[in-house]
């Protein structure tokens, strides 16, 4: 044989893993691209039938490709069965190893079919190995004996392992693509507006709940946010420097979302924005009905006690009946402080913008420990004050009579709930540019599972707090603070005390 006759199939398997690779290369859709690998492979090698089996991690066949040959759908599926678990395709898997065999009616490791369409003499078998793992298994199969050499099994191995590449790459791109459209499903579907912006604040998804609710089009991605949400309440949301956390905005329509802005590394930001309109007309209808029903309170209660005034006073009255209308006198005395801090809350809610000036929160906790020095001794508590050096405490923009109120009615929960020889400590200090106070008590503590509640209007934590008020003391202080635009927090554990607090924006960003 010539030189040029031997070089001849080496030119031609190179074009072959030429022709492979660009296959690989040019389709991530697994199928399509290895039925073009396994013909072009049959073709090269010569071979009259060929298929590729695709194994889960367990060894199971998951698709079986097929070229050049074809077998009944029925019968395909007890056909790969048996292949895995008596013929070549099963050794291969086993023993991690290609192999030629030269006669199949002189080897055990070949499994015949009685009834097979061809019979096969000569066959050629290679794994797919990729990370330490068998992921398939390509074999070529000839009708005639010892049409396989070992230079058709080098060419096999060759193109076994960018089979192999190309198995895991496609099905990585599978499963993201899927991951993609069942997340773009789940977002589209929800009722809650959700908009996708990338580290430069360019929207790369909008679901339809956040088109509707903002009035953006369909060619809203690629686009930059603060063009979308101009004069948009939103937009301030996009223009801190962190993304902050829950924040009740109130579009140009009237409606009321619950928002929040979360920063997701790699990928940008995601807003959320959940509709609140119908639970804050509720809510106001709630309020306006209670506040009715107080201001009607207000007469009866009045003449109520003005009888039980006069029937206190009376000389000829015995010591018990005395004591039963001084009860009726303290009920009454409780029912108007319900009533009074119901109104509080409608008139808080109802905007107390024109109060506010700019305020040192010093002079105003100092106010409140003052106030209630008294009680304190009276229950043998520790009461102090801790403030941060005046001159480092920025200025709040605030009413100082309703920061009073708010810090008070802190500060006297704590008194109430700290039992005799305990510590109740009022502190002020700057958080990331914010002012922070707090007032921590040495009382039973409250458990987390309790802690949404504490805040709630009316909420009453029974057994635990058994000198609980009318449940509007807490309601009232974060009322307060959100009009201020802080926040309220609480820290507590059972046995442990508590530390009731809220932080408020520095007027301007600074101090004055």
């Amino acid at each position: 044989m010539s030189i040029a006759a031997a070089e001849s199939p080496a030119r031609d398997w190179v074009h072959v893993l030429y022709e492979v690779t660009r296959q690989f290369a040019s389709t991530l859709d697994l199928e399509e691209v290895l039925g073009k690998v396994l013909d072009l492979t049959s073709r090269a090698v010569d071979a009259d039938a060929a298929s590729i089996f695709l194994l889960d991690d367990a060894g199971l066949v998951t698709k079986s490709i097929l070229a050049r040959g074809s077998l009944p759908a029925r019968v395909k599926r007890p056909i790969v069965a048996a292949v895995m678990s008596q013929g070549l395709a099963g050794w291969v898997h086993q023993h991690r190893a290609a192999v030629v065999i030269p006669d199949t009616r002189l080897d055990s490791r070949w499994h015949f079919f009685p009834d097979d369409a061809m019979v096969t003499l000569s066959a050629l078998a290679a794994p797919l190995v990729r990370q330490d793992a068998v992921i398939g298994i390509m074999t070529m199969m000839a009708a005639t004996p010892e049409r396989f050499t070992a230079q058709h099994l080098d060419l096999l191995n060759a193109i076994a392992a960018q089979a192999a590449v190309a198995i895991e790459n496609a099905t990585l791109y599978a499963q993201a693509r899927s991951e993609r459209s069942t997340l773009h499903a789940v977002i589209a579907s929800a009722r809650d507006a959700i908009v996708v912006t990338d580290v430069d604040d360019r929207v790369l998804l909008a679901n339809p709940a956040a088109e509707r609710a903002l009035g953006i089009g369909d060619d809203r991605r690629g686009r930059a946010v603060a063009d979308l949400l101009a004069g948009s309440p939103l937009a301030p949301l996009y223009a801190q420097a962190q993304p902050s956390g829950p924040l009740e905005v109130t579009l140009a329509d009237g409606r009321t979302f619950d928002c929040a802005l979360v920063a997701v590394p790699g990928v940008g930001k995601v807003l959320g924005m959940h509709d609140i309109t119908t639970l804050k007309n509720l809510d106001a209808l709630k309020s306006e009905f209670v506040t009715h029903v107080a201001h009607d309170l207000r007469a009866p209660l009045g003449v109520i006690q003005g009888n039980a005034w006069l029937l206190a006073g009376l000389p000829q009255l015995e010591a018990e009946d005395r004591s039963v209308a001084q009860e009726i006198l303290d009920a009454i005395q409780r029912m108007r402080s319900l009533i009074d801090n119901v109104l509080d809350v409608g008139r808080i809610e109802m905007g107390i913008e024109s109060e506010f000036d700019v305020v040192d929160i010093e002079p105003v906790l100092q106010a409140v420990a003052t106030a209630l020095e008294a009680e304190a001794r009276q229950r043998s508590i520790a009461l102090s004050l801790e403030v941060e050096r005046a001159a480092d405490l920025p200025r709040v923009r605030g009413s100082a009579l309703r920061l009073e109120q708010a810090v008070a009615n802190l500060a006297g929960n704590a008194l109430k709930f700290t039992p005799a020889g305990g510590a109740v400590r009022i502190g002020c200090a700057t958080e990331d540019g914010w002012v922070a106070v707090r007032v921590a008590d040495t009382g039973p503590g409250i458990a987390p599972a309790l802690h949404g509640k504490l805040f709630q209007k009316f909420s009453r934590l029974g057994e635990q707090r058994r000198h609980e008020g009318n449940g509007l003391g807490l309601a009232i202080v974060k009322t307060l603070v959100e009009a201020h635009g802080g926040r309220v927090f609480v820290v507590s554990e059972v046995g442990k005390g508590s530390v009731f607090g809220f932080t408020l924006p520095p007027h301007d960003g600074g101090r004055m």
